[in-house]
This record gives C-alpha cells, sequence and structure tokens, in this order.
C-alpha cells in the first residue's frame, strides 16, 4: 500500500490513525480485523458497510478490495462526511461511495449485487436491514454483522436462519486492552462483541414478526 498512513497488506489499522468526530461510533481494531476476515473479501469486492460510522470498516474492506467498490451508507450526515474524510486521508475514495441514508431503503441507491456485507449498526431495523441485504447478495455472498446486545444477536441468527443463509457462525469476542500505570500495566476489558457470520444461499420468505422475542422463538 502506498498511503504513508498504512503501509501494510494486514487489517487492523490502530484506532488513533483514523479522524474521530464526538460520538460517531467505530469498529475498534481488533474487531475490525475480525470482521474483514470473515468477510473474505477479494481485490475485485463489491462491498456493502451498512452503519459506516467512523468509516473504519469502509477503509480497510476498500483497502483489500483494490479493484473493487465499498458502498458505506449511514444515516447521520456527519457520519457520512467522516467516513469520506477518512476515505480521503487513506487513499481509498476513488473506490468508496458514501450514501446518507437510511438502510434497508437507502440500499436501493446500490446498483446491482454486491459480494459482501457489514452491518455495524441497525438504529432499531436489524432485521429489515438483514431482509434487504438478503436481495443485494450475490449467492455465496457474505454477510458479517456485529452486535453487542443478546437480543440483537439472537434476531441475527433467527433472521439469517429464516432467509435460507448457510455456513452461519457466531463468535464472542472480548478484548482487553493494556494501560499503563504508575505501578505497571492493567487490563481494561472493553464490551463483549458477538460477530455473526454467513453465506447467501437463497432468500427464503419471511414471516411477519413484531418482536425481538417472537423472533427468537422462531428459531
Amino acid at each position: 500500500m502506498s498511503n504513508p498512513l498504512w503501509r501494510y497488506v494486514t487489517p487492523g489499522i490502530p484506532d488513533e490513525l483514523f479522524e474521530r468526530v464526538g460520538v460517531i461510533p467505530m469498529t475498534k481494531e481488533e474487531v475490525r480485523a475480525l470482521v474483514i476476515s470473515k468477510l473474505r473479501l477479494r481485490e475485485d469486492s463489491r462491498v456493502l458497510d451498512i452503519g459506516s460510522g467512523t468509516g473504519s470498516v469502509t477503509v480497510e474492506a476498500a483497502l483489500m478490495a483494490r479493484r473493487g467498490l465499498v458502498y458505506a451508507i449511514d444515516s447521520d450526515e456527519n457520519a457520512v462526511e467522516l467516513t469520506r474524510r477518512n476515505a480521503i486521508r487513506f487513499g481509498v475514495s476513488d473506490r468508496v461511495i458514501v450514501i446518507h441514508g437510511e438502510a434497508p431503503e437507502a440500499l436501493n441507491q446500490v446498483p446491482g449485487e454486491v459480494d459482501a456485507a457489514f452491518v455495524g449498526g441497525s438504529g432499531g431495523r436489524l432485521r429489515d436491514i438483514i431482509v434487504g441485504v438478503c436481495g443485494k447478495l450475490s449467492v455465496g455472498g457474505r454477510l458479517v454483522i456485529d452486535a453487542i446486545t443478546l437480543e440483537n444477536a439472537s434476531l441475527a441468527l433467527a433472521t439469517m436462519a429464516e432467509l435460507g443463509f448457510v455456513n452461519v457462525e457466531v463468535t464472542e469476542v472480548v478484548i482487553a486492552k493494556g494501560l499503563r500505570t504508575g505501578v505497571g500495566t492493567v487490563m481494561l476489558s472493553r464490551n463483549p462483541i458477538f460477530i455473526i457470520a454467513g453465506e447467501k444461499n437463497r432468500c427464503g420468505r419471511v414471516s411477519s414478526v413484531v418482536s425481538i422475542k417472537d423472533a427468537i422463538k422462531q428459531r
């Protein structure tokens, strides 16, 4: 990679290299490296990043897919602008298309099919987003979701099962980072993250579900 900020071919750009603004969320570097590995990108992959936030996953995906495209979607205008700036910062703006809109409706602005999709933020519409993404993924395409709550992890698994995703797996990630103090290094734990990944086989018909509880019952 020719960009002076990140000259490596491995994922996991340090968090501090990204421009940050206020409370706009960012997928942290260790989780991000796992997300990129689960997406299984090729050089020509077309990728969706839903809930792009700071744009860290968008940037990492674009660095991997050097001959592809990354569509970054966020409903927050400030996040959209920040994603654009970070894409420029890391020299990947030529293969990043940033869309200001709310998923799943904003998926209509993405032409054709994509090879991989990451859902990092859902705004309470996770089920609808997964259904929408299923319609955009090519057969065999990868869907990766990260979730903080048990309810969202269960909802993601239930919805993917209904839609016919295959090779679905869930990984719980618990990261602790070292902090230097006057007496030594202490480890500070971050919130556990669930990473759910699977492949599109077909988009089955989903039932009308009005609550997470109902979705979990259908697993």
